[in-house]
C-alpha cells in the first residue's frame, strides 16, 4: 500500500488563529496514544486529499515523533469549501480495522449500447482487515452484461485475508430494459412530488 507523509505540529491556539497561518486544526487519536490538538500545513493536506486514496496510510510526524494514521474525517467550510478541521486516528498494523472500500465498474456492458439502462446501487463495500491490506478499490467486470443481468457483492474478486462485511447478495448494479427503467423513473418522481406535497401541507398546518 502505498504511504504519504504529513507534518504536523502541536496546537495550542484556536481554529480561526491557525488557520489564518496557512495551517489546518487537526486532532490526533486512537490506539496507545493520547489525543492531542495538532496543525498540519493546508498545503501538504490538500495535496493529499487530491492525490492520495481515502484509506491510504499517512507517516504523521508530530513533535519529533512518527505515528502511522488514517485520515478519518474532514470539515469544510459550508461556503467556501476548504478544509477548516482533520481527524486523525493512529492504527495498530497488527490489528484488523473495519473501513469502505469504492467500487470500480470496468468495461462497458453490451446491454447499454442495445438500449439497457445501467443502474449502480452500491457504490462502496464495507471489508476488515490489516491496515496494510486495505485495497485501494475492487474492481467489477460489466463487460459481460446482458439486459435483465445483475452483479452482487459475492461478484467481486477478494484476495487475500480481507473479510467482508457488505451481505453477499447486495445488488451492485443491474441492467434494466428501457421500460422498465422509464417505470422505475416515473414511480420514483411520483413519490418525490408525493413527499414534497405533505411536507408543504405540514408547513402550511404550522
Amino acid at each position: 500500500m502505498e504511504r504519504y507523509t504529513l507534518n504536523a505540529s502541536i496546537r495550542t491556539a484556536k481554529g480561526r488563529k491557525v488557520r489564518r497561518e496557512k495551517l489546518v486544526p487537526a486532532v490526533l487519536y486512537g490506539r496507545k496514544v493520547q489525543a492531542r490538538n495538532i496543525a498540519v500545513p493546508e498545503s501538504e493536506l490538500n495535496h493529499f486529499i487530491n492525490h492520495g486514496s481515502p484509506n491510504a496510510l499517512i507517516n504523521l510526524a508530530v513533535g519529533g515523533e512518527s505515528y502511522t494514521v488514517m485520515l478519518k474525517e474532514l470539515q469544510r467550510d459550508r461556503i467556501k469549501g476548504n478544509v477548516i478541521h482533520a481527524d486523525f486516528y493512529s492504527v495498530d498494523l497488527s490489528q484488523k480495522i473495519t473501513v469502505t472500500v469504492p467500487i470500480h465498474l470496468v468495461g462497458e456492458a453490451p446491454a447499454v449500447k442495445e438500449g439497457g439502462v445501467l443502474q449502480l446501487q452500491t457504490r462502496e463495500v464495507e471489508i476488515k482487515c490489516l491496515p496494510t491490506e486495505i485495497p485501494q478499490s475492487f474492481d467489477l467486470d460489466i463487460s459481460a452484461l446482458q439486459i435483465g443481468d445483475t452483479r452482487t457483492v459475492a461478484d467481486l474478486s477478494v484476495t487475500g485475508d480481507i473479510e467482508m462485511l457488505t451481505p453477499a447478495d447486495e445488488v451492485i448494479v443491474s441492467v434494466l430494459a428501457p421500460r422498465l427503467a422509464d417505470e422505475v423513473e416515473t414511480e420514483t418522481t411520483e413519490a418525490e412530488e408525493t413527499t414534497a406535497t405533505s411536507e408543504e401541507a405540514e408547513e402550511g398546518a404550522e
